[in-house]
C-alpha cells in the first residue's frame, strides 16, 4: 500500500490534506492486508502490484485536477478521482476477477459506470 500512496503522492503537484487522505486510506487497508495475506499473496502482488501502482498514480493525477480549484487536494477531490478510478477497476474486474478485490471495501453498481462518470466529470456541451 505505501508504493500506491508514494504514487499518488508523486502525481499530485498539490498540497495534499493529509486527513483527507487518511480517511481515504482506511477502507482499503483490510483488503491490501487480506489480499497480501493470502498464501499467494506474493503472487498476488507481482501479477498486479505494477497495475495497483498505476492506480495510486492515476488517482493521484485526477485528485490533483479536482483539487485545481481549491488548491489543494481535499477530501472532495480525492473522491472525484476514487470515483473514476474505482468505475475503472469494477469494469476491469469482468475480465480480472482479481481486480475487483482490490476495490470492494466500497460498493459500486456496475449499471451505473456511465452514471457515476457523468457526475463526476460531465461532458461539456457545445457552445
Amino acid at each position: 500500500m505505501k508504493e500506491c500512496v508514494g504514487e499518488l503522492r508523486a502525481a499530485c503537484r498539490l498540497p495534499i490534506d493529509e486527513a483527507a487522505l487518511e480517511k481515504f486510506l482506511d477502507p482499503l487497508r483490510p483488503n491490501f492486508e487480506r489480499i497480501l495475506a493470502h498464501p499467494d499473496g506474493v503472487k498476488r502482488w507481482a501479477d498486479h502490484g505494477q497495475r495497483m501502482r498505476n492506480n495510486g498514480r492515476h488517482l493521484g493525477a485526477l485528485a490533483d485536477f479536482f483539487g485545481d480549484r481549491a488548491g489543494r487536494v481535499d477530501e472532495e477531490a480525492l473522491t472525484r478521482a476514487f470515483q473514476l478510478v474505482r468505475q475503472d477497476c469494477t469494469v476491469r474486474a469482468e475480465h480480472t476477477p482479481l481486480a475487483y478485490e482490490y476495490c470492494r471495501p466500497l460498493p459500486v453498481d456496475e449499471r451505473r459506470g456511465e452514471d457515476v462518470s457523468q457526475a463526476v466529470a460531465p461532458v461539456l456541451e457545445p457552445v
